[in-house]
């Protein structure tokens, strides 16, 4: 077997990564074509791993935009490309609920029940938020409904950047037991009772696409969770978005994903950070978006707020994880969120581990091809 070509280690492989990437695409032989492309072997200092440790002397096979394996001892196909990288590679971050990425709010007022209604088609593809949100090293995002319907709708993934951006059309049914954005004098309703009767009238759970997709619901006690849980059944797998005092009612949802809004930068309070602390401690799978009922946070505050979890919990791996594989499995997706074989090539080298404040990012690959990258003058 002819051996694989090899670059040496050097901060700047990761442009020259890049450039390699973004010059090959379009030039391929036919052959290499129907194969899907070249292979690339990404062999970083570091790598994260889905279970979000961090670990040496990992080689990460990359073609056609998948990864094809990860691990110390692969054996690389015939002339795959090496590519030694100074720097730690982990998975890009998953925006789980994204401020981001829409012309206009997802959203129709003139009745309580919309949900046939698509976040896709609020989306706008060529915004200039998702240039950003690739800076920032977030590589795809959950797009919303917003939720002021009690039926209010399908979420969608989109990819920020990149060709096929649109991942899945229909992630979750979005439900919202909020009564300050369902409550509504004239098509109602004006109480959590009425809202209750509603979405039990409703029959979530016949909704086309919602047993096998399943609902993500907007709760603000335990009164909501459990109407929540009785409107929709134990078969239709839930994910929960917190509102209001989440140390109030959060340990009912143990062991279960649920989104924390984030605030920006500095604007932590101790009863927040409190209330962080105790979701980790009850074994809630905590996930971050960017947005918010008080308005979007910055792209960067989401990593920001992955650090704040870290620091607050001493458990990096779950913080890591809010940002990157529970995001994943909070939208309901098995294609981003890791770096594991089938997945997408969503990649993103850093100078030190992302949770690291004096992290900078060095390239940002989307499905395997080059979207950001930094110059050694930058």
């Amino acid at each position: 077997m002819p051996p694989a070509s090899s670059a040496p280690t050097s901060p700047s492989n990761a442009v020259l990564l890049a450039t390699s990437l973004l010059a090959l695409a379009p030039a391929l032989p036919a052959q290499e074509a129907k194969a899907q492309g070249p292979v690339w072997a990404l062999q970083p200092t570091h790598v994260i791993l889905p279970d979000g440790s961090t670990a040496e002397g990992q080689t990460v096979l990359v073609q056609g935009g998948r990864i094809l394996g990860v691990g110390a001892d692969l054996e690389l196909p015939s002339g795959a490309r090496r590519w030694k990288l100074d720097g730690v590679l982990a998975p890009g971050f998953v925006d789980a609920f994204s401020a981001y990425g829409t012309d206009a709010p997802a959203q129709e007022d003139s009745r309580a029940l919309t949900p046939m209604l698509r976040a896709y088609d609020a989306v706008d593809l060529d915004g200039d938020d998702w240039g950003k949100l690739v800076e920032a090293g977030i590589t795809s995002a959950h797009v919303l409904p917003e939720p002021n319907n009690i039926q209010s709708g399908w979420g969608a993934l989109v990819a920020s950047a990149g060709k096929d951006r649109m991942l899945v059309g229909r992630t979750r049914q979005v439900l919202s037991m909020v009564i300050s954005r369902v409550g509504d004098p004239a098509f109602g309703p004006s109480s959590l009772a009425g809202a209750i009767e509603l979405l039990q009238g409703a029959d979530t759970a016949r909704v086309p696409g919602v047993a096998d997709r399943g609902v993500l619901a907007h709760v603000d006690d335990s009164a909501a969770i459990r109407a929540i849980r009785e409107a929709v059944g134990k078969e239709v797998d839930t994910r929960w978005m917190m509102w209001g005092d989440a140390a109030s009612y959060g340990g009912e949802l143990r062991g279960q994903y649920a989104g924390m809004p984030i605030p920006g930068v500095g604007a932590w309070t101790p009863r927040g950070l409190e209330t962080l602390k105790r979701l980790h401690k009850a074994g809630v799978k905590v996930c971050f978006g960017t947005w918010s009922p008080n308005g979007a946070a910055q792209p960067g505050d989401l990593r920001r707020a992955a650090a704040t979890m870290s620091r607050l919990t001493g458990d990096p791996k779950a913080a890591m994880a809010a940002i990157t594989s529970n995001a994943a499995a909070f939208i309901g997706s098995d294609q981003v969120g890791a770096i594991e074989k089938g997945r997408r090539a969503d990649l993103v080298l850093w100078s030190a581990h992302p949770l690291d404040p004096s992290a900078q990012i060095r390239a940002v690959l989307i499905h395997g091809e080059a979207a950001h990258r930094v110059t050694d003058s930058e």
